[in-house]
C-alpha cells in the first residue's frame, strides 16, 4: 500500500511539474475538488487552467499566475440546474426544451448560459442568480 501511495504521489508531482502547477495551487485545488476524475492541467501567460469531471459534470477552472481563482465553467443538462433557475426559464419559455447549460462562476457571480430549442429555432438565454432572464441570440434552424 505504501508503495502504491508513493507511486501515486510521484506521478501526481510529475504531472503537476509538467504543467507548471505549483504545490500550493495543487493543494488548494485538491481541497476544493476532492473527488474529481480526468484532471488535465494547462498553463499560458495568463495563468493555469484545469479541466475535470466531478459527479458526472464536465468542469473547467481558471487561476491567475499567482494561483487566485478567476472563474469556472460547468457543462450539464437541465436536471442539474438549481430549481429557481429552472423555474425562471420554464416560466418564460414553457414551450422550449433545454438543450444544454453552461454555468459560469466568478468570485462575485454565477450566470447560467442556457441553449433552448423548439421545432423551428435555437435560443441562447442568459439567467442571473436573481432570476433575471434575457435572450442573447435567436437562430432559426433553417439558417443552418
Amino acid at each position: 500500500m505504501k508503495k502504491l501511495f508513493a507511486i501515486s504521489i510521484a506521478l501526481l508531482m510529475f504531472t503537476c511539474t509538467f504543467a507548471g502547477v505549483n504545490e500550493k495551487l495543487l493543494y488548494t485545488f485538491n481541497k476544493a475538488f476532492p473527488s474529481v476524475q480526468n484532471v488535465k492541467w494547462s498553463e499560458d501567460s495568463n495563468g493555469y487552467f484545469v479541466s475535470f469531471i466531478q459527479f458526472g459534470i464536465s468542469s473547467k477552472v481558471a487561476y491567475d499566475t499567482h494561483g487566485n481563482f478567476l472563474y469556472s465553467s460547468r457543462y450539464y443538462k437541465e436536471e442539474n440546474l438549481p430549481v429557481s433557475i429552472l423555474l425562471a426559464v420554464k416560466q418564460k419559455f414553457a414551450d422550449k426544451n433545454i438543450f444544454s447549460v453552461t454555468e459560469v462562476s466568478t468570485p462575485n457571480n454565477i450566470t447560467y448560459h442556457i441553449k433552448l430549442e423548439d421545432a423551428k429555432s435555437w435560443y441562447d438565454v442568459r439567467v442571473a442568480t436573481s432570476g433575471n432572464v434575457s435572450v442573447d441570440a435567436h437562430f432559426k434552424k433553417s439558417d443552418f
